[in-house]
């Protein structure tokens, strides 16, 4: 378990199925989220066995609450040790929990583990950059905008931009102390 202030990051269990599921299914939670059909509980099953799995490459993480409520889950792709650097995504399907700072919480939390514990030096992510509100959550934590890539993918009948941002470990803010 990877503790942050008001969260738990933890393994994805197979029990996590049917909260994804609901999610998944569920348009509001995947308004900014690329095309997702309606999804199968037997689809379901296979994407969290998916996250299960370890490999080398990738860290995938079920998010609760304190109390042990799953919200969400994250992770990190791509991780190249060589390079240090791996890409950070991230999914809070818990609606009651938008707005709360979580978000903020959670991706903190993954990065400090990923500095320290596993010596990466860079984190870098894709967001829309008309999602203020997550901008502005990844600005909180350190993460720069250094790109944009220009009508990069379709949804809701039109071509939109993707943000590219990237965290240093030096540039990493910890409760507002930058830097570990």
């Amino acid at each position: 378990m990877i503790n942050g202030k008001n969260i738990s990051l933890r393994a994805v269990e197979a029990s996590d199925v049917d909260q994804y599921h609901s999610w998944i299914n569920d348009a509001e939670t995947n308004q900014w989220r690329g095309l997702y059909h309606p999804t199968s509980k037997e689809e379901a099953a296979k994407w969290i066995e998916s996250k299960r799995q370890k490999n080398t490459d990738t860290l995938n993480l079920a998010i609760a609450t304190n109390s042990v409520e799953l919200i969400g889950f994250v992770g990190l792709q791509g991780i190249c040790p060589r390079s240090q650097r791996a890409e950070l995504w991230i999914y809070i399907g818990s609606k009651k929990h938008w707005g709360q700072g979580i978000g903020e919480d959670v991706v903190r939390t993954l990065c400090k583990y990923a500095f320290e514990e596993m010596n990466l030096f860079r984190i870098w992510l894709e967001c829309n950059p008309e999602f203020a509100t997550v901008v502005r959550c990844y600005e909180k934590v350190g993460f720069v905008k250094e790109g944009l890539l220009r009508k990069a993918y379709f949804r809701h009948g039109a071509f939109h931009d993707t943000c590219i941002m990237g965290l240093l470990r030096d540039d990493f803010i910890t409760e507002g102390v930058r830097g570990l």
